[in-house]
């Protein structure tokens, strides 16, 4: 077989590696499929450099989104190359042609790259494959061949305009998977949005039935104080007020997005709802409070029943995940611009699998749990711009860091 058949056999290969490629679906696939072409076409044609220049600023610089260069297998990004400084090779370029120069230093097309760029990298020769999306040039696929100057073979600039057909291809199929990435998360949001709707109506119906329940207990325990029995009484009044309390977060939640209440200090919050919540979890767990780095007076951009909220269900949560006698840990802290509570256990953990999904409306893993407690944590914290992060060791226990934006 003679070198001129064996150079097309190499090329028919290297067009079947082209087609092969695939584009995974986040940026850093992205790279390594065009990377792998770029060492593909370096290879195959033999030239020093092969790099994907993608215009930018409304078509007036040329940038390297990335490049590949042979000898080192180094890749480079981030070189430009002006419009304004290269008016004749612009011009080259936007006549939608391949630039082949075999003398790239000396040809009319190219010369003018010849002082900032071709001689001090020692290009010789230059091969430019125009990229079209939809018609419209969006780059260029460039050949460089450093040493003696070479005359590019018609199998070599019909090569050059199958990879640039390809580089076409990959960045249409990179955009399309990024659209839909985009599109399955927006569907998720609108569908966790439409179930934060049922869970808003059911909550105004239980608050309505719950109240009605708590009233009948008040009743009891006043009577039960009628017959003497006062510490049984107070005990039922207690349960009573927390339960009051419980039916205050259910209005709450089912009235959120309308006006908010008066915001108050997040120490004063902490020391209202501390004793409820030592009531809540006495029989599973003891409750630590650290508010040294709060001060007093430091205020979140959260309203106070928003806070109260997201205290209890953390704090209730935390109990849940305890199996033994444990401890409950608050810690509250505040810079200039953020308040940080911080809601930790010492019970199971979470395993890693489970993490991503704790926040999903009607995800529990507990028999009788109805996986609300957390979504409506999540709820408030986007609405408050804030955020909220969990870190979790099995068997170690879990925190939660709650970060609001100060007043």
């Amino acid at each position: 077989m003679g070198g001129t058949d064996r150079n097309r056999v190499a090329f028919e290969t290297a067009r079947l590696a082209l087609a092969r490629l695939r584009i995974g679906a986040d940026a850093a696939d992205h790279e390594v499929a065009l990377l792998g072409a770029l060492q593909l076409c370096a290879h195959t044609v033999k030239v020093e450099r092969v790099g994907f220049w993608r215009f930018a600023h409304d078509r007036t610089v040329l940038e390297l989104a990335l490049g590949y260069a042979r000898s080192s297998s180094d890749r480079s990004s981030g070189e430009v190359l002006l419009g304004s400084r290269h008016p004749t090779y612009w011009a080259a370029i936007n006549e939608r042609r391949l630039i082949a120069a075999h003398d790239a230093q000396h040809d009319p097309a190219t010369a003018e790259l010849a002082a900032r760029y071709l001689i001090p990298l020692g290009i010789t020769s230059l091969l430019d494959a125009p990229v079209f999306r939809a018609g419209e040039l969006v780059g260029v696929v460039c050949f460089e061949h450093v040493g003696p100057a070479r005359t590019w073979t018609a199998d070599e600039l019909a090569f050059a305009t199958t990879t640039a057909d390809v580089v076409a291809m990959a960045l249409e199929q990179a955009d399309r998977l990024l659209a839909e990435a985009a599109l399955r998360v927006q569907t998720g949001r609108l569908a966790a949005a439409e179930k934060l709707d049922v869970i808003e109506r059911l909550c105004r119906g239980l608050a309505h039935d719950f109240a009605n329940v708590l009233l009948a207990v008040e009743l009891v325990g006043g009577r039960l104080a009628q017959r003497g029995d006062a510490e049984l009484a107070e005990s039922l009044r207690g349960c009573a007020q927390v339960g009051g309390n419980l039916v205050g977060q259910l209005r709450r939640f089912a009235a959120r997005g309308e006006d908010a209440p008066p915001r108050l200090a997040v120490r004063a919050v902490l020391e209202r709802m501390v004793p409820i919540v030592v009531t809540l979890v006495r029989d599973t767990a003891a409750v630590e409070v650290e508010v040294e780095g709060l001060p007093p007076d430091a205020e979140a951009a959260l309203a106070p029943t928003h806070l109260e909220q997201i205290i209890l269900n953390l704090c209730l949560n935390a109990r849940d995940a305890i199996t033994a006698p444990g401890t409950i840990r608050l810690r509250a802290r505040a810079d200039d611009t953020a308040v940080v509570l911080e809601v930790s256990d010492d019970g199971a953990g979470i395993p890693p699998e489970l993490l991503e999904r704790i926040f999903e409306p009607y995800f529990t893993t507990k028999a009788s749990g109805t996986g609300l407690g957390l979504a409506t944590v999540k709820a408030i914290v986007d609405e408050a711009d804030a955020a909220i992060e969990v870190g979790s060791v099995v068997g170690r226990g879990t925190t939660f860091t709650l970060t609001l934006p100060r007043t």
